[in-house]
């Protein structure tokens, strides 16, 4: 009990001095600006104006006539998660600030819960720099606002903590949940099946292993059922667009109102790193996408498949039509996270190097925001 309380406030000690760095950069920009803007008020752009919209209206049926854009190309648990708590706090609540309120909660539980797994996974280390990682790191300042990165980090750590105790079922609780926030969540279910196979046999394959776990799936409902609810979220989502607009992959087909696809992951990092891709960005997009295949190709040098599997995965469905804000969707993979943690845990120098890069960068990146300075940010 001790040691949990210990926990509790180490990992919100972290949380609150890294809100402490966001008001602190809100407060630099309104003093070089000599304004007075609100920090929610800083952090409300971009897609968090889909969610905001979502939540208090809904999805609309027909695209814009001009833009070509629609908001059922975003997913739906989020804003539903607003709407609700909206119905419960007071009108001078506004659907933004709410929206910052869900982000910050689920970044502290992530954080809280990332602590706790790397714990199980390695008994002996305390974990907290793995919650500074996650308030502290670059491009995580999509926590800090109406986005649904915090929600699905959350979510993704709730899968991997339940993996490590070996219960699945709660672990495909969370998967489903987490394909309900973002498509990406859905290739979580590889990495249970990868899970439940660690915990049979190891990583010892050969063609009898095989067909007992194979039988152990269809022998065990709770398996079975747990691989079948993993993918539920989003096909739910993807029969509602089927009613709303007649397209089943409606959401997919609507990103080429953003962005033009280039049909591959391999052509979208070339074109990329050539920059000719979309944006002043490109080259930074690509370089860091490049930089999250290397983490996870630590991961698979350490044995973690199942992280490395969803990283590969989760990050490679969005290089498949282009690397814009490639960033934020690796710093929002729960993956990243635990290689960062394994490659630095052991290395105080580069993690000390690590950490004051980290609060600089951020620092740097929050005020950037603000001030609409977001071609590398975005």
């Amino acid at each position: 009990m001790k040691k949990n309380t210990q926990t509790v406030f180490y990992v919100l000690l972290l949380f609150i001095l890294s809100r402490l760095l966001l008001t602190f950069a809100a407060c630099v920009y309104n003093y070089m600006t000599q304004g007075y803007a609100k920090t929610w008020d800083l952090l409300y752009k971009f897609d968090a104006l889909w969610y905001v919209d979502i939540a208090e209206n809904g999805y609309q049926s027909v695209p814009n006539s001009v833009t070509g854009y629609a908001n059922y190309a975003f997913y739906p648990f989020y804003p539903m998660v607003l709407r609700f708590v909206k119905s419960f706090l007071p009108d001078r609540f506004t659907t933004n600030q709410i929206g910052i309120l869900v982000s910050n909660l689920c970044t502290l539980a992530a954080g809280w819960i990332a602590v706790v797994t790397v714990r199980t996974k390695s008994p002996k280390d305390d974990g907290y720099f793995i919650a500074f990682l996650i308030f502290f790191a670059p491009h995580t300042i999509y926590f800090s606002m109406t986005y649904t990165e915090a929600m699905f980090l959350m979510f993704t750590a709730c899968f991997f903590y339940f993996c490590c105790k070996k219960r699945f079922f709660a672990a495909a609780i969370a998967a489903f949940f987490a394909a309900f926030t973002r498509i990406a969540g859905v290739f979580l279910v590889f990495s249970l099946l990868l899970y439940m196979y660690e915990a049979d046999y190891g990583w010892q394959f050969n063609r009898s292993n095989l067909a007992g776990f194979i039988k152990s799936i269809f022998v065990n409902p709770l398996r079975l059922l747990g691989l079948l609810l993993c993918p539920l979220g989003i096909f739910g989502y993807f029969y509602y667009l089927y009613r709303l607009v007649g397209d089943v992959w409606a959401s997919a087909h609507i990103q080429v109102a953003w962005h033009t696809s280039y049909h591959g992951v391999l052509r979208t990092l070339f074109y990329n790193l050539l920059d000719s891709g979309s944006g002043t960005s490109s080259q930074y997009w690509a370089l860091y996408a490049l930089f999250g295949i290397l983490l996870f190709a630590y991961l698979c040098y350490k044995k973690e498949f199942a992280a490395a599997v969803f990283g590969i995965l989760a990050v490679g469905i969005s290089l498949r039509t282009d690397a814009i804000a490639v960033a934020r969707y690796i710093m929002g993979n729960f993956a990243v996270y635990l290689a960062l943690y394994m490659l630095l845990r052991n290395r105080p120098l580069a993690k000390n190097v690590a950490a004051n890069v980290c609060i600089l960068v951020t620092g740097l990146m929050y005020y950037m925001w603000f001030a609409g300075e977001c071609y590398f940010i975005f």
